[in-house]
């Protein structure tokens, strides 16, 4: 009975595993296929529409917020319903398998697995927000240069448009996709700041998020560009340093737990075993 259990949520968590790692197809496509079909729905959008609901209104919308930060644009909430829900049913699975080896079997024994289903269950949130830590880190450290190699191109009299364009080789990583996202928009006819509002929204990093502020302002200003990007530059790399020192400052008092844990045993050990090495025959013979 029980091996039937685990068969059945191991066979649920692969089939909800493949679900959510199917790729969804662009918002273009949907509409397109949403204005032939007339409000047909299939039984595939009805189900997928039923995990949404696991969230909410409130968390759907903070959910997609966070999938967008960490740059799963063809992960939908839905799919993290299932992985949410295949952690679930994995984890449980996991948890049964010791009962086999538990004997007498009691009751009690139930809660067991209940501790890698939650985990399971959380598995899938961890890795979106380590992907979003990633990713934000990743633009805090090519945004220097970027800035750097933006500034130059404007004062060699190229437009910023331009210079954008130029300075993606200096960001191959995430800043240089949401930037090359950025020019597809302004040349399929987006403004320029909207565009820009929007790569600050998706990417949600603060650094970012002030530098497009402040190219949308000194642009509608008419201040200079290249003089903006040069100070808003040299305050990232400011800020970033700052931040190094921070973490350095911060090393002592990490390091006390192992120094606790770890180097004061052996050396209570070094100092105290030649000690009690000698004392011990002695005690031996005294006990004799």
């Amino acid at each position: 009975m029980l091996l039937g259990i685990i068969a059945v949520c191991v066979a649920i968590t692969i089939g909800l595993f493949v679900i959510s790692l199917t790729p969804q197809k662009s918002p273009l496509s949907e509409q397109l296929e949403q204005i032939r079909s007339r409000n047909i729905s299939g039984p595939a959008r009805e189900r997928f529409a039923a995990m949404e609901k696991i969230f909410g209104d409130d968390g759907r919308s903070q959910l997609q917020r966070q999938l967008m930060e960490a740059g799963w644009y063809t992960t939908t909430p839905a799919q993290m319903g299932a992985r949410v829900g295949g952690g679930l049913i994995a984890g449980t699975a996991a948890g049964l398998v010791p009962l086999f080896f538990l004997h007498p079997f009691s009751s009690l024994y139930l809660l067991i697995p209940f501790i890698p289903a939650i985990a399971g269950g959380y598995l899938p949130f961890m890795a979106l927000n380590q992907a979003i830590a990633k990713r934000k880190e990743e633009v805090q450290r090519s945004l220097p240069d970027f800035l750097d190699m933006v500034a130059t191109t404007v004062q060699a009299g190229i437009a910023l448009n331009q210079a954008l364009g130029y300075a993606v080789a200096v960001a191959p990583g995430a800043l240089g996709d949401e930037i090359k996202e950025c020019l597809s928009q302004i040349r399929l006819g987006r403004s320029h700041g909207d565009a820009l509002r929007a790569v600050a929204m998706r990417v949600s990093q603060p650094q970012l998020t002030a530098t497009i502020t402040a190219i949308t302002q000194a642009e509608k200003l008419g201040a200079n560009i290249s003089m903006v990007l040069n100070e808003l530059s040299i305050d990232v790399r400011n800020e970033r340093v700052m931040a190094v020192e921070e973490q350095a400052a911060k090393l002592p008092i990490k390091m006390v737990f192992p120094m606790a844990l770890f180097l004061l045993p052996a050396l209570f050990t070094i100092i105290f075993g030649s000690v009690a090495a000698e004392l011990l025959p002695q005690y031996v013979s005294w006990a004799k």
